[in-house]
């Protein structure tokens, strides 16, 4: 027999290109260099090619034909080394075609017999390996219920698989490709769904066990099968720091409640992208003037549409902020103010001339819980957004001529100063005598501009009158209502 058939080789082989190589070699029978196919990434090589074969054992020629025998192997080479990384297939492909021809009356010969009864049992070898990557019925042609099936195949229609039908016996035509892909996508859905909804019921188990046995800690659940964190802190556990004094807070400590007193300043950790989120809530706990500051570079941003600013003042008892991080600047959300509260007095006597309105000049700031006060304008300025009631009185000197009095509020806006809030009354006559002129309402401070305030003094007289010089008789009094 021929040895193509004692060592059952494999009639391929593959290689990689390295760039450099040029021959490559194999070890599987073949008749002729016409047997050998070479293929390069899938791409069938017919040329710069040279293919050469290990000398056959033996050739003999006679009356009953001529043997050829198999040649063990050989080698390809190429004129141009493959390129790196190229897939280089190596095969054997055998046509149908003889050997050998016997002629009539001559005596038939063992070896040249076995050469070509080798060359065809290696052809139908060639054909077994193909049909063995092939789709097949399962041994006996029977379903799982054990009836008969045909692999006729049904008419061609576009983008539509092929299935069993519902007996497991025959193939039709199946859902388009439209079909499957929504169907996929459907599954897709499917399953995330399900993975939240496990994760949810996780978390409520343990959010449960947490509540029941009141443990202080915070619980993180990384959902790696739904991507995405679960994040879960019990509001009862938020943690109560007591500041009394200046006190510097970090990013550790989000979600405190802080309470400052003794005149302290809470000093915020900086606001930065990767701090998004970072919140306290802070507030006065004992009435003395405390604040909380930014760090440098940083502002603390009213959401009440009040100027921004790098410190924030608490002056009053129960005010009460939540400041957090938004990435790029620490917002400031009033939870309780009992502010602006402003109390002003003029205590010196202040000429007031005929014929003119005139700025009252007060000289005793007795309360300004957040430094409103300007001494440029003799008013308030910068005043934070919201309806404020005011209470202006004046006192005034009387003559011995009856007058009108009038005092009233003026408000800063776009346009300039303009009155906004007005009283008036006679100033009557009674030499060293004394009027209180009064002015009160509410005024709204608006966002960015409308906010700021002062107050004028005017009268009829021919000449000039005064404000009396008095310890109490002449106030400004302003304090927010709402925002």
């Amino acid at each position: 027999m021929g040895a193509i058939f004692a060592d059952g080789a494999v009639a391929s082989v593959r290689f990689a290109g390295d760039g450099e190589t040029r021959e490559f070699p194999f070890e599987f029978g073949v008749f002729a260099p016409g047997d050998v196919t070479v293929t390069v990434n899938g791409r069938m090589i017919a040329e710069n090619i040279d293919i050469t074969l290990h000398k056959a054992p033996g050739h003999s020629s006679g009356d009953g034909g001529q043997a050829t025998q198999a040649a063990t192997g050989g080698r390809v080479t190429f004129a141009i080394a493959p390129d790196d990384g190229a897939d280089i297939v190596i095969a054997r492909r055998l046509g149908l075609r003889r050997l050998s021809h016997y002629d009539s009356g001559s005596s038939l010969r063992a070896d040249v017999l076995n050469a070509d009864f080798d060359y065809v049992l290696a052809a139908l070898g060639d054909v077994e390996a193909g049909f063995a990557s092939t789709l097949r019925l399962p041994e006996g042609g029977l379903n799982g219920a054990g009836a008969p099936v045909a692999a006729q195949l049904p008419p061609p229609q576009a983008n539509r698989a092929i299935m069993w039908d519902a007996t497991a016996r025959q193939l039709v035509n199946g859902p388009d490709s439209a079909a499957i892909i929504e169907a996929a996508k459907a599954g897709e859905t499917a399953l995330r769904a399900a993975n939240q909804a496990d994760s949810a019921a996780e978390l409520a188990r343990q959010s449960l066990a947490g509540f029941v046995s009141q443990s202080a800690t915070a619980l993180l659940q990384l959902d790696c099968r739904g991507r995405q964190a679960l994040a879960y802190q019990d509001e009862r556990r938020s943690p109560m720091i007591d500041a009394p004094g200046n006190r510097v807070l970090d990013v550790g400590q989000s979600g405190a409640v802080v309470r400052v007193s003794n005149g302290g300043r809470i000093t915020l950790p900086a606001c930065a992208p990767p701090r998004n989120g970072v919140t306290f809530r802070i507030f006065n706990g004992d009435g003395t003037a405390t604040d909380i500051a930014a760090a440098a570079g940083d502002v603390l941003h009213p959401v009440d549409g009040g100027v921004d600013t790098g410190i924030f003042a608490l002056p009053l008892r129960g005010d009460a902020v939540d400041v957090f991080c938004d990435g790029t600047r620490w917002q400031v959300q009033t939870i309780r103010s009992g502010g602006p509260l402003v109390k002003m007095l003029r205590t010196q006597k202040q000429a007031i001339p005929a014929g003119g309105e005139f700025v009252v000049e007060w000289d005793s700031i007795i309360e300004d819980s957040h430094g409103l006060y300007d001494a440029g304008t003799d008013g308030i300025h910068d005043v934070p957004p919201g309806f404020y009631h005011f209470d202006i009185g004046i006192c005034m000197e009387l003559a011995d001529q009856s007058v009108q009095g009038m005092v009233f509020v003026e408000r800063l806006g776009a346009g300039g100063w303009n009155m906004h809030l007005q009283g008036v009354d006679t100033l009557p006559n009674g030499a060293d005598g004394r009027k209180i002129l009064r002015c009160s309402g509410i005024a709204r401070a608006g966002i960015g501009t409308d906010n700021a305030f002062r107050v004028r003094v005017a009268h009829g007289a021919s000449d000039t009158r005064h404000i009396v010089a008095t310890s109490l008789a002449s106030w400004f009094h302003a304090v927010r209502l709402s925002a």
